[in-house]
């Protein structure tokens, strides 16, 4: 029988090469970021400045990361149990500054992955960097449905077309001749949350009175404002950032008007509603897909009682009830969840683990809500909402799961 030689001073036969090098073959070399012992990842959001209160999203991403940690690391799908390097940076939601965040964490830190990576423009920003170095960009914190790197990104709040639909459906049903008028961010979210109302709208009789445009840096909102009250509108829509979208819940209740008032997941966090005063947002309604938590107590529901020790644990800088960095606790457990079926050490792997999650749970998503992505054909991993009312306290819900799985438009 023939020997080869395979290393210096050993020998074996050829059969047996064969099968050494047919498993070296398929056995994938390791992206950067990664090795037996540690996986990177790196996060990039505004931890200070004027809306800080997204920085949340780190915040609660950290919180589940060194919970995973604490308790021995994650156990990957390829049978190595890895701890999480977390590397965080500030961008003040400046796009940019996003960007040179992303170059530093590739270039320098050699992060595997990006993930809860916030705002619309910043992931844009980001979109053609990322596709060129092939770094996944996992679990944004962004409603966009224009993604501009498909293969290299995947997002996690339901879009802001879908939570277009929940309000639509919500006036057809409460308020089926309601006459709107918008407050909206003048960027692609706006856009794009504005374009899938009014299709929703089509056909019933639920009208349009007028639009008002601002931005993240407007320092007052009063002028819009006033001109949507002129306007004889009986429901207000905001769509906007939470300094601006604070001023207007205060507006509408301090101003007279009183409108029915549909705030967008962008701006009806708790802590926003606690700058402008509770009293101010009582009645307003938002949708989440969260499981309200209403208390720092224990509640005896396994996943709100972890996140509860896990917050309290990393002495996030964040209150229980913050919508916001709840979202990021939930991030960092779908991450995890992606890790444990990563069965190469690649990130096209987990790529293709991210792009075909089918029905994931979450231990913070509100009964009924799930996580499913269908590579070429379905992007958007959560397409149901709940409704919630505020009574001046907390948040109650409102009828029952709206789901719009598989219909979110583009």
């Amino acid at each position: 029988m023939r020997l080869v030689t395979i290393l210096r001073g050993c020998t074996m036969s050829l059969g047996a090469a064969v099968l050494l090098a047919a498993s070296h073959a398929s056995a994938a070399d390791p992206s950067p970021g990664i090795s037996d012992e540690a996986i990177k990842i790196g996060v990039t959001g505004p931890l200070t400045g004027p809306v800080a209160v997204v920085g949340g999203v780190a915040e609660g991403i950290r919180a589940r990361i060194e919970q995973a940690n604490a308790e021995g690391g994650v156990k990957m799908g390829d049978g190595k149990t890895r701890k999480i390097e977390l590397v965080v940076e500030d961008d003040g939601l400046d796009p940019q500054r996003t960007l040179a965040n992303v170059r530093k964490m590739v270039e320098k830190e050699k992060v595997f992955a990006l993930v809860g990576t916030a705002a619309t423009p910043n992931n844009l920003a980001i979109g053609r960097y990322i596709t060129q170095k092939k770094v996944p960009n996992v679990f944004m914190y962004s409603g966009v449905v224009s993604l501009n790197a498909p293969e290299w990104e995947v997002g996690f709040v339901p879009s802001f077309s879908t939570e277009a639909d929940a309000f639509a459906k919500y006036l057809e049903n409460n308020k089926p001749d309601a006459k709107v008028a918008f407050l909206y961010l003048n960027t692609e979210t706006g856009q794009t949350f504005m374009k899938a109302f009014d299709r929703a709208i089509e056909g019933s009789k639920i009208t349009i009175l007028e639009r008002q445009p601002v931005t993240s840096q407007d320092p007052t909102v009063e002028t819009q404002l006033s001109t949507l009250k002129a306007s004889g509108a009986d429901t207000l829509i905001i769509i906007a950032a939470p300094r601006q979208g604070g001023e207007a819940i205060r507006f509408q209740s301090e101003s007279g008007w009183k409108p029915l008032t549909l705030v967008t997941n962008l701006s009806s966090a708790y802590p926003v509603l606690q700058s402008v005063g509770l009293e101010n947002a009582k009645g307003i309604v938002t949708s989440d897909f969260l499981k309200p938590i209403i208390s720092d107590q224990k509640s005896g529901d396994e996943g709100v009682d972890r996140y509860l020790d896990a917050i309290k644990a990393a002495k996030v800088n964040f209150v229980f009830a913050n919508t916001i960095g709840q979202t990021g606790y939930a991030i960092g457990d779908t991450l995890i969840q992606s890790l444990e079926k990563l069965k190469e050490p690649t990130r096209e792997e987990l790529m293709k683990v991210v792009h075909n999650m089918d029905g994931w749970k979450n231990p913070l998503f509100f009964d009924g809500i799930n996580i499913t992505t269908k590579e070429g054909s379905d992007i958007y991993p959560v397409e149901a909402l709940q409704l919630y009312q505020f009574d001046g306290q907390r948040y109650i819900p409102v009828g029952g799961v709206l789901d719009f799985e598989g219909t979110t438009h583009e």
